[in-house]
């Protein structure tokens, strides 16, 4: 069994408030990524949680137990780091069964653990090997064996795939995956790459500036942002001002329902994501507009359109569409999200 809850936790460096106010919870085999750009806190929240840093503020729970005073060889929380920091005088079984040791685990009982370690980290066969004669990727599977063989509460990643190449890192991704299902370990994830939140988390948090603006399933923050900034942290791109009457949000790009939002005459910012506007060489949308450049991207392109006085980001995979050419553009109003704020909560691009 393994649950985190974090409350209030509030932490400064220096003078500095780096996390502000921060609540989350990771259930029971759970994984949950915090996500965020560089600089945002969110390795700060994981160095806290494993006790190698004190809040100012706030309280740490796991199992239902208060952690806030207790070292962190007492929390039943590991933290696996970017680097793979494994002792080089050691090889990959001794690197992994060194935390069993210093339990006071023995003999055939740690060979056991370590045989069935390198097993799930795909590992086999590689127990006597130095670090030194393992590749990148190999490294990073010791350190999570490392990791997981203690069998703690709390499983803590640090960014540990950000230093590998784009093939490796996948590799690494589907690897975390399958032992997370199959060990049913809950676990705290941090990154700063929103692919990798999406597809390895049941939960994700977006953290920007010290403060969480945003949890839930992955398809909810890509597709239902609180605000505009989770929505430009997700690709979101085409933002556009109108007003609420009679339960519509009506603006001269489109409009769409908005039930929600009481009032008539409120200025409203939404948004619609690149993917999701309707574009065609044709022009048989009423929505016109000029072709001012397109980036070809392997499966779609990105085509920026000039329409009246905003300029829209579309990504589609027709072709033959070329700077200067006139389109017409469709915005389908059940792909517009409405922000309930007033214009300060977005901007005309």
């Amino acid at each position: 069994m393994g649950e985190l809850l974090m409350k209030n936790l509030t932490i400064r460096y220096g003078g500095a408030e780096v996390v502000s106010e921060f609540d989350l919870a990771v259930h029971d085999a759970e994984i949950v990524s915090l996500l965020g750009p560089s600089g945002a806190g969110k390795t700060t929240v994981l160095k806290a949680v494993a006790g190698l840093i004190r809040p100012q503020k706030g309280e740490i729970i796991i199992d239902g137990q208060s952690v806030q005073h207790l070292p962190p060889e007492k929390r039943n929380a590991v933290m696996v780091f970017q680097k793979s920091l494994l002792f080089p005088f050691m090889n990959v079984a001794q690197n992994i069964g060194f935390g069993l040791r210093m339990q006071g685990r023995h003999g055939r009982e740690i060979r056991r653990q370590i045989d069935r370690i390198l097993e799930l980290t795909e590992l086999t066969g590689l127990g006597q090997r130095k670090v030194h004669e393992l590749s990148g990727g190999q490294q990073q599977r010791v350190s999570l064996a490392r990791a997981l063989v203690l069998k703690p509460a709390i499983l803590l990643l640090d960014e540990p795939l950000s230093n590998l190449d784009a093939n490796l890192r996948q590799q690494m991704r589907e690897l975390i995956q399958d032992i997370q299902v199959e060990t049913r370990i809950t676990t705290l994830f941090v990154t700063h790459d929103q692919v990798e939140a999406l597809m390895i988390s049941h939960r994700v948090g977006l953290l920007l500036d010290g403060r969480l603006r945003q949890v839930g399933e992955p398809r909810e923050l890509f597709y239902r942002p609180v605000d505009p900034d989770v929505a430009r942290f997700f690709g979101g791109c085409n933002f556009i001002q109108g007003h609420v009457k009679n339960g519509m949000f009506r603006s001269e790009y489109g409009n769409a329902p908005a039930p929600a939002i009481n009032g008539n005459g409120h200025l409203l910012t939404a948004t619609i994501r690149p993917e999701d506007i309707l574009i065609t060489p044709e022009s048989k949308y009423d929505l016109q507009g000029q072709v001012q450049k397109t980036n070809f991207e392997g499966s779609a392109t990105r085509i920026w359109v000039q329409c009246k006085d905003t300029r829209f980001v579309i990504l589609t995979s027709e072709t033959g569409i070329f700077p200067g050419q006139k389109v017409g553009l469709h915005l389908p109003p059940d792909k517009i999200r409405i922000f309930p704020g007033g214009p300060e909560s977005g901007e005309m691009i």
